[in-house]
C-alpha cells in the first residue's frame, strides 16, 4: 500500500525543521502580501510563524502521521494531503477567529460573496503551499529502498 519507505529519527527531526522554516516563510509571504513593510514585524511574524508551525507540526501532524505511517500509508501523496488540509485548517480557523469559518468584515456585507470567494481562493492557495511543504518534508524523512 505504501511502498517500502523508512525513516530514521534525525532523518524526521531535519523534516520537521524544514518544514517549521517553509512555513515561517509561507506566514511571511503572506504578511507581505497583507500590506506588511515594517522589518521588525515581518522579522517577528516570520519567526513566531515558524514557531506556531513547529508546535503544529509535532503536536498535531506527528501523531497522525506515525498512525498513517503505521497502516502504510507513507507515500508523498499522503504527506501532502494531511499537511495541506492541516495548513488550511489552521489558515481557516485563523480567518475565522477561531470558528474555523472564513468570516467577513461588517463593510464587507454588500460585497459578501465576493469576500468569500477572495478567501476561499486564499484558502486554497495555502493549502497547495501547505502540501508542497508537506511533499519537501517527505523527501527528507524518507528514503525509497531498492533492493
Amino acid at each position: 500500500m505504501g511502498g517500502d519507505y523508512q525513516t530514521t529519527i534525525d532523518r524526521a527531526g531535519r523534516a520537521i525543521a524544514a518544514g517549521s522554516v517553509l512555513g515561517g516563510l509561507l506566514i511571511l509571504a503572506l504578511l507581505l502580501a497583507s500590506g506588511q513593510r515594517s522589518p521588525a514585524g515581518l522579522l517577528a511574524g516570520g519567526m513566531v510563524g515558524a514557531l506556531c508551525v513547529a508546535v503544529a507540526l509535532t503536536a498535531v501532524a506527528g501523531p497522525i502521521w506515525l498512525a498513517l505511517h503505521a497502516c502504510g500509508f507513507r507515500r508523498g501523496r499522503h504527506a501532502a494531503w494531511l499537511i495541506g488540509l492541516l495548513g488550511l485548517g489552521l489558515f481557516a480557523g485563523v480567518q475565522g477567529h477561531g470558528t474555523g469559518l472564513f468570516t467577513i468584515a461588517p463593510i464587507d456585507t454588500r460585497s459578501w460573496l465576493l469576500g468569500l470567494a477572495a478567501k476561499t481562493a486564499l484558502g486554497i492557495a495555502v493549502a497547495a503551499a501547505a502540501a508542497g511543504i508537506g511533499i519537501v518534508m517527505w523527501r527528507i524523512a524518507y528514503s525509497s529502498i531498492r533492493s
